[in-house]
């Protein structure tokens, strides 16, 4: 597998993109109509479609517009996130260090998340948003 590194920190393989997380803190999660996570005050992962959560095997969907369904993430305030990974299909996947993981697909009609950030060891930025029907556009 072909990997590179480039200006912002980001690890680019064949067909998906690693986030430098390492062991990030969740340090806010904030909730209107989406779910947004911020990691280290630096990485912003914002959620506009269903997505599933849970231990592998385990996980069920979860709609960020149904906001009294979300009470299973508040766990997540403080949490480790030990990977990210953005497929350029337009599929998310946030591994937390306790092994749930939060997964995104690709929605038909609407932007199903956004990613933004700067990591603190670099100086330029990146933004990713998942395009309707599938795919990516990185900026």
């Amino acid at each position: 597998m072909t990997e590179r590194m480039n200006h912002a920190g980001l690890i680019e393989q064949t067909g998906r993109w690693l986030l430098p997380v390492g062991d990030g803190v969740v340090t806010q999660l904030r909730i209107d109509y989406a779910l947004t996570l911020m990691i280290e005050a630096w990485l912003e992962i914002r959620i506009e479609a269903e997505f599933s959560y849970g231990p592998a095997g385990a996980e069920r969907w979860l709609d960020p517009s149904a906001t009294a369904g979300l009470g299973p993430l508040l766990d997540r305030h403080q949490a480790k996130v030990s990977a990210v990974e953005i497929r350029k299909d337009g599929r998310l996947t946030l591994t937390f260090a306790d092994d749930a993981i939060l997964a995104v697909e690709p929605d038909d009609q609407y932007e199903a998340f956004t990613v933004a950030g700067t990591p603190p060891t670099v100086s330029v930025g990146f933004h990713f948003v998942a395009v309707p029907g599938g795919g990516l556009t990185r900026s």
